[in-house]
């Protein structure tokens, strides 16, 4: 029984299946409270329908008391991150028109070498008091995925040490997993830089780092 415990334990370690789930296990709370989920707009009027989105009537009661058939926009957050900000943008009042990935934007992939598609997370339009009105192009985004990763310390020349060996190859993989996630994301983002200088919209990655707290816990929507 013994045995059969450690042979288990050390396949997983070389197992390279499952080496992603170890990349992915990282303290940032985007990773850990990473989860997927549907949040339905209150304000349906200012959701840029577009022209996948699914929408359908149902029967809410309105502030004065009575019932009426009203859009039901349903929007597929892929992390709390992105909820949170999608309920900011449906709430605000200062906050004109917004979508949830709006539409797509071709980029050149570094990992494929070749043309791929690339989602912006929100495109909203703001009025302020002297009555402009801007339009911004937002990422939500982790730091640690903007970051070149360190290379692990390459092990003695001649090491026979077998876990050290296996160490190693386990942190090279997770810099070489990282390292293209972060080229990809490079990418992704001057191509949506380019877009919006074309198209006069502001653009901005936003994280745990310019946000007021609004990722870290001590906002809470």
């Amino acid at each position: 029984m013994g045995r059969r415990s450690r042979k288990s334990v050390s396949s997983v370690g070389t197992d390279t299946e499952s080496r992603p789930k170890l990349i992915r296990s990282r303290k940032h709370s985007y990773y850990s409270d990473c989860r997927k989920g549907s949040y339905h707009v209150i304000n349906p009027d200012k959701y840029m329908r577009l022209p996948d989105t699914k929408v359908t009537m149902v029967r809410r009661t309105m502030p004065d008391g009575t019932e009426a058939e009203v859009p039901d926009i349903v929007v597929n957050y892929k992390s709390d991150w992105e909820r949170r900000f999608c309920v900011l943008c449906d709430g605000n009042e200062r906050v004109l028109k917004w979508a949830y990935e709006p539409f797509d934007i071709p980029y050149s992939s570094p990992v494929y070498m070749k043309q791929s598609l690339y989602k912006p997370d929100i495109y909203l339009e703001i009025a302020y008091d002297d009555g402009h009105v801007e339009k911004w192009l937002v990422e939500i985004k982790p730091v640690a995925y903007s970051v070149v990763p360190v290379p692990p310390k390459p092990l003695p020349q001649g090491c026979q040490d077998q876990k050290k060996i296996a160490s190693y190859q386990r942190r090279m993989a997770t810099y070489q997993r990282k390292s293209l996630d972060v080229a990809t994301n490079y990418a992704k983002w001057a191509a949506a830089e380019a877009w919006c200088k074309r198209h006069s919209v502001n653009w901005m990655i936003f994280n745990e780092e310019n946000t007021r707290g609004l990722f870290k816990g001590s906002v809470s929507v």
